[in-house]
């Protein structure tokens, strides 16, 4: 018997997205355009009717407010986590792009342009406890929930790590493939590792412009 398959979805813009303003543990809210996000990704889930067995979230208002949307057009509840919150930024939430540039100088560490490198940066939740933190918990849904699908509201932190651990990406490899609001990967645990079964980037599907991520900005060579 397999475990079940995560939907892990990344939660709707807020202000602090489209400012490009790292989030982390600060309790941000979605904006018009998130609720917008994920009422359009409820419409597309609710097509497979009662295709779900439970929907879990981060408890950070950002993800919260999302599922709740979903959940209200699927006609389900919201099960509510600190496991499935985003990657603890500690100081530098808040801070934009080129204030992490600057703090990185201060550092004395390489300037690679990409926001996924926490790599030397204190205070910051480590890629190997957050991915702990996390793995754990989708194991735990995978064994409560076998051969069912589950929808798992999270964050763009958490669903990056589990695609680079999934496929065997070294940690401060530039990210390759988008984390747009709203994206949904595909997860399953079987036997002995999880498997990436799907990775779908919902705004490009529904026929939205494509967005800048926040957090790859490595320029073009």
């Amino acid at each position: 018997m397999t475990g079940a398959r995560l939907w892990l979805v990344r939660h709707g813009q807020t202000d602090w997205n489209a400012q490009g303003r790292i989030q982390g543990h600060t309790p941000t809210e979605l904006n018009e355009a998130g609720r917008g996000q994920a009422r359009a990704l409820a419409e597309m889930l609710a097509v497979g009717g009662d295709k779900f067995a439970a929907i879990w979230s981060s408890d950070l208002p950002r993800a919260h407010q999302t599922a709740e949307i979903l959940a209200g057009k699927l006609g389900m509840q919201v099960q509510g986590t600190t496991n499935l919150r985003e990657r603890s930024f500690g100081r530098y939430e808040g801070s934009t792009s080129d204030e992490i540039r600057d703090a990185r100088t201060a550092l004395g560490l390489e300037q690679t342009g990409d926001l996924a490198d926490w790599t030397g940066m204190p205070g910051i939740e480590s890629n190997d406890v957050l991915w702990e933190r996390v793995s754990v918990f989708l194991r735990e849904l995978s064994a409560k929930y076998p051969d069912q699908d589950v929808l798992v509201v999270t964050h763009g932190g958490v669903i990056a790590r589990a695609v680079y651990r999934i496929l065997g990406i070294a940690d401060g490899v530039p990210r390759r493939f988008p984390l747009s609001n709203g994206i949904v990967a595909i997860v399953q645990w079987r036997q002995d590792a999880f498997y990436l079964l799907s990775l779908v980037d919902m705004g490009l599907v529904i026929g939205e412009k494509p967005t800048t991520d926040t957090a790859t900005m490595r320029p073009s060579a």
